[in-house]
């Protein structure tokens, strides 16, 4: 499968790459040019400078993809965040219409859904909850984001996945005792989690838009990974709850 990367060169890209680059051919972009490990670790790989907030750059660079992966994100300039997040979602799923690019794999934090709202005083939240993401710039924008996806999912033959993420950790950091917020999966199972998004079979997702979070198997329960579990397969290698125990 021919997949098209945007914003691959921040903390998720690498491991997404690692995860998708032995089975499909990426172009793999970002408005910075490649790191050298990066080009040096993957050199049968197409590499790229796009910018997201411009539509022209998009459309060219999706021309005969067969899937966009929509990494990019910025966080805190009250500007770039709407033109990134909010913006950047528009050109992605306007790309795909126009060359018929079926499967947008999107990426957020859970914040997008769960907000103060959910995370200060619910337990038990699973994805499909009504959006509450409360007045903060990132979690906003990237709400507005998701819905310009879901809604432009509908109107076209395109099916959007969402994978929403909070913590992630290296192998080295699953430390017992260490602690840490109820959402945490390893960067490993994150790169893993877009592979499954990507290869799932189109008759096997309930809607055209359809949204995952992806953690490890945290024993709060205050978020539920099951509908990940159940629809894309996704069974994390890396054990997180060992943050929680004590130390031998």
């Amino acid at each position: 499968m021919r997949v098209l990367l945007l914003g691959a060169h921040g903390y998720m890209g690498p491991h997404v790459v690692r995860s998708l680059a032995g089975r499909h051919m990426l172009r793999i972009t970002d408005i910075r040019p490649a790191p050298d490990e990066l080009r040096n670790e993957f050199p049968n790989q197409e590499f790229g400078i796009v910018d997201i907030t411009s539509a022209d750059q998009v459309r060219q660079v999706a021309r005969g993809m067969d899937a966009i992966i929509n990494l990019a994100v910025v966080r805190q300039d009250p500007v770039l965040a709407f033109r990134v997040n909010m913006l950047g979602c528009y050109h992605v799923m306007q790309a795909a219409a126009e060359h018929g690019i079926p499967r947008v794999i999107n990426s957020g934090p859970h914040f997008t859904l769960a907000g103060p709202g959910y995370e200060f005083f619910d337990f038990g939240i699973e994805p499909d909850i009504p959006p509450h993401p409360g007045t903060g710039l990132y979690p906003l924008t990237k709400s507005l984001g998701q819905e310009i996806c879901r809604t432009l999912a509908e109107r076209y033959d395109i099916q959007v996945i969402t994978l929403l993420f909070y913590i992630l950790r290296d192998r080295e950091e699953l430390r017992p005792g260490s602690g840490g917020r109820p959402f945490v999966v390893s960067w490993a199972d994150c790169g893993e989690a877009f592979r499954l998004a990507l290869e799932i079979g189109r008759e096997r997702l309930p809607s055209r838009c359809e949204v995952f979070f992806i953690l490890g198997n945290v024993p709060h329960g205050k978020f539920r990974v099951g509908k990940a579990e159940r629809i894309l397969g996704f069974r994390p290698k890396e054990d997180v709850s060992v943050l929680w125990r004590k130390p031998q």
